[in-house]
C-alpha cells in the first residue's frame, strides 16, 4: 500500500510540474518573471496587471526585431505607461546587449536581458521575433511568432484593437 501512495503522489508531482512549466498559449497566464530592467529592478507581470503589456524577444542580429522595437516604443509614447507598457526581453549574452542598451538609453519601454534563456524557455520562443500580447488580467491575448516586418501594420492594429477592447471593458469591470 505504501508503495502504491508513493507512485501515485510521485505521479501527481510529476504532473504538476509538467504544467507549472507548460509553454504559455492564448487565455493562460504566462511565467510572471521577465528580467531586470535598466535600473537593475525585478520586472514581474503582476506588478503591471491593468495595463496592456507587450512582451517581444529579440536579438541585435535579427532585422525585423531592430525594426520593431521603435514601433513598440511609439505605440507605449502615444497609449501611455499608464494603459501600455512594452517589455523587451534581449535574448543575447550580456556583452552584446549592453552596448545596445546604451543605444537605447532614451527608450521609454522596459529592456531586460535572458542571456540564459530560462525565460525564453519558458515562454516557448524558439525563434525571433517571438511577442506575448497580455490583457490587463493578465492572460495572454495573442501570441505573435516569426512575424515579417510586413505584418507589423497588423500587430499594430491588433495591439490599438486591444487598448479598445481593455478600455471598453473598463467600465463594466467596476
Amino acid at each position: 500500500m505504501r508503495t502504491w501512495t508513493a507512485r501515485l503522489l510521485a505521479a501527481v508531482a510529476l504532473v504538476l510540474a509538467s504544467a507549472a512549466h507548460a509553454v504559455p498559449e492564448v487565455g493562460d497566464l504566462p511565467p510572471s518573471y521577465l528580467g531586470k530592467d535598466q535600473k537593475g529592478n525585478k520586472v514581474d507581470l503582476e506588478d503591471l496587471r491593468g495595463k496592456v503589456v507587450i512582451v517581444t524577444f529579440w536579438a541585435t542580429w535579427c532585422p525585423p526585431c531592430r525594426k520593431e522595437l521603435p514601433v513598440l516604443e511609439t505605440i507605449q509614447q502615444h497609449a501611455g505607461r499608464d494603459r501600455v507598457q512594452v517589455v523587451a526581453v534581449n535574448i543575447e549574452k550580456a556583452m552584446v546587449y549592453r552596448p545596445m542598451k546604451r543605444r537605447l538609453k532614451d527608450y521609454k519601454m522596459t529592456l531586460t536581458n535572458d542571456h540564459n534563456g530560462r525565460i525564453k524557455k519558458r515562454f516557448g520562443v524558439n525563434g525571433i521575433p517571438h511577442m506575448v500580447m497580455i490583457k490587463k488580467d493578465g492572460t495572454v491575448a495573442a501570441i505573435k511568432r516569426g512575424y515579417s516586418e510586413a505584418m507589423v501594420p497588423a500587430v499594430i492594429d491588433e495591439v490599438n484593437a486591444l487598448m479598445r477592447a481593455e478600455h471598453a471593458a473598463a467600465p463594466d469591470a467596476r
